[in-house]
């Protein structure tokens, strides 16, 4: 009887370290598991963090390019305005005066639609345009260039 019974335990001790064994190896792959997944949710966080500040930099350097721009376009307008050559005075003097009689006349005009507008449906467009107009000539021509420090 004792054969029998030694198989047995043999048997059932080789099923419970089988079982034990699995147990432990499953545990394991879960705790490697977890950890991989934190390790993969860490390096998301550091590429969307690498591609934040990347963002950043590349505003910042349209921001520079922008101002590069547009440094190079009031110097090229400074430019076109003291190109004139040799001129006679007369002349001299009537191209310098364009740029403000036109925003003089656009500021008069819109005077003129903003008091004389009955119908704003119809002339709303027509409005807005001149408005535009105006006060971007009058910003570049009295508040851009006069806020400049000159050197």
């Amino acid at each position: 009887m004792g054969c029998h019974w030694d198989g047995l335990d043999r048997r059932v001790t080789g099923i419970i370290g089988t079982v034990l064994g699995k147990a432990f190896s499953f545990v394991d792959n879960w705790q490697k598991e977890k950890a991989a997944d934190k390790e993969h949710t860490r390096t998301i966080e550091l590429y969307r963090i690498q591609s934040e500040l990347k963002l950043e930099e590349r505003e910042k350097e349209m921001e520079a390019q922008m101002q590069v721009a547009e440094i190079g376009l009031r110097s090229a307008s400074y430019g076109h305005d003291q190109s004139v050559g040799k001129s006679s005075r007369w002349a001299v003097n009537t191209l310098r005066m364009v740029r403000p009689l036109l925003t003089g006349g656009l500021i008069v005009l819109v005077g003129i639609i903003y008091f004389r507008t009955e119908d704003f449906s119809q002339q709303e467009v027509i409005i807005q345009s001149v408005i535009y107009m105006a006060s971007s000539s009058t910003l570049w021509w009295f508040g851009d260039r006069a806020l400049r420090p000159k050197n």
